[in-house]
């Protein structure tokens, strides 16, 4: 039970979040979408879009998803070796976390939903296009956090730390292979940041990796909950709509 107090330490911190995203164009900078995103309270993303028509695949018991390679392209010239290793590691995550969804949604709903190499032979495909990277500066995120000699200057301190801990934004999207209509769009940034008692945090790659393997986790999530047994008679917009506001502040800031 999350007391009264830290309810609104949480919707403070959230909206000091808020506006800070606020600067940012939501429209697409990798070309994925072209609707408008939207930011919203109950949504955990910096912006988001969903179609109005619901799922059209809620009832179809089988078919197959494809999940296209992680697009670099607007940032692999300025890191042309951590840009595409992340190729792999977001692809290796996403296989998991989907593909786990997917099999307990089969198993739910008696369905054979699976993922397939070939977008060819797809229903539903994802794509994802890293926008923004910035590697973090370890020793400098160490020293700004433990005690170094940013902390007695005024002011720069909260800089420094801020650059140390690196920068990363994504878009993705979810499409109807055999239509073209886009489903979903989203566009989030530095979900999460590796803590300083994890290996992740001693390394340059270490802030992308944990916000590339939450951001496929959360995609996962997204996909079990718009299986039948899930999303019941409510469509994706009326559970984003449907949920706890402390839940959501919460998410946004990693707790």
């Amino acid at each position: 039970m999350i007391g009264l107090h830290r309810i609104l330490l949480l919707a403070l911190s959230a909206a000091l979040c808020m506006s800070c995203t606020q600067q940012r164009s939501l429209t697409s900078e990798s070309g994925l979408y072209d609707v408008q995103l939207r930011r919203s309270l109950k949504s955990s993303v910096d912006g988001g879009w969903t179609w109005g028509g619901g799922n059209p695949y809620l009832h179809q018991k089988s078919g197959a998803l494809y999940i296209a390679p992680l697009d670099i392209s607007k940032v692999e010239k300025a890191q042309p070796e951590l840009a595409p290793l992340m190729v792999q590691q977001m692809h290796n995550y996403m296989v998991s976390y989907v593909g786990k969804a997917l099999q307990e949604g089969n198993a739910a709903n008696k369905n054979n939903w699976k993922l397939t190499d070939d977008p060819g032979k797809a229903d539903i495909r994802v794509d994802t296009a890293l926008v923004r990277f910035r590697p973090q500066r370890p020793l400098l995120r160490v020293l700004s956090s433990v005690g170094g000699p940013f902390v007695k200057i005024p002011g720069v301190s909260n800089v420094v730390g801020k650059f140390a801990e690196g920068d990363i934004c994504i878009e993705l999207t979810i499409r109807d292979v055999k239509s073209g209509q886009l489903l979903l769009a989203c566009k989030d940034s530095n979900r999460k940041k590796a803590k300083l008692i994890s290996a992740d945090a001693y390394k340059k790659s270490g802030n992308a990796d944990v916000n590339l393997r939450t951001w496929a986790e959360r995609l996962g999530k997204l996909i079990r909950s718009c299986s039948p047994d899930k999303l019941g008679d409510a469509t994706l917009k009326e559970k984003i709509q449907q949920r706890p506001v402390t839940d959501v502040i919460t998410d946004r800031l990693g707790l």
